[in-house]
């Protein structure tokens, strides 16, 4: 069982059940790359607000044009102050050896379509190739053409979101305010129902209704 952390002075606490599925199934994949066991951000540690995610600096695929070179993109560009009504920010770490991954995937631009309209910045980050190397331009390239994906498809070769999420339980979506970039939510694991994008969807619900 993974927990579904949030900072300490948000309203609620979730647990996010993690099941053994088949390889092909959807399990929570089980790291290509470092992990460790130190505290997760968003842990409560006292303080009197929550993590602040720092600025980020990706190459990138946009709107889904692979046909060029990627472009460089800061995570300060989808914050409220430079993209008006963005309230939450919703990172997806991805690695191409995750099968629940590639299943959230298939999923996201339908998810995205919904969410967007309502003030949510979508964000796809992918840090490992099938093999567990560095994500490259022809991988993350390829992803976005197989899945059909429109979001921004950030190129985390060198796993910077890896500060903030735990490769050994993956997938991972970590949840932004817009305006206070505090961390919210980071949630762990592979949803277990016929909808992977399931438990985001109740976040998003939840924070885009306050």
């Amino acid at each position: 069982m993974v927990r579904l952390r949030s900072s300490h002075h948000t309203r609620r606490h979730r647990l996010l059940l993690i099941v053994a599925f088949t390889a092909l199934g959807g399990a929570a994949c089980g790291g290509g790359g470092d992990g460790n066991g130190d505290d997760e951000p968003g842990d409560d540690d006292g303080d009197d607000g929550g993590e602040i995610i720092e600025d980020m600096e990706f190459p990138a695929f946009l709107g889904g044009d692979t046909g060029g070179d990627p472009v460089a993109v800061s995570l300060s560009d989808y914050f409220a102050e430079s993209r008006p009504g963005a309230r939450i920010i919703m990172i997806n770490a991805a690695a191409g050896w995750c099968a629940p991954c590639m299943r959230e995937a298939e999923a996201m631009p339908e998810f995205a379509a919904t969410y967007e309209p309502r003030g949510a910045v979508i964000l796809t980050a992918v840090f490992q190739d099938q093999n567990g190397d560095p994500a490259d331009a022809e991988f993350v390239k390829a992803w976005v053409d197989n899945f059909d994906l429109a979001l921004p498809a950030l190129i985390d070769e060198s796993f910077q979101m890896g500060a903030y999420v735990d490769v050994n339980v993956m997938p991972v979506n970590v949840f932004v305010d817009a305006e206070t970039r505090e961390i919210l939510e980071v949630a762990q694991g592979a949803e277990t129902g016929d909808d992977p994008m399931q438990e985001y969807r109740e976040l998003l619900d939840f924070y885009l209704e306050q």
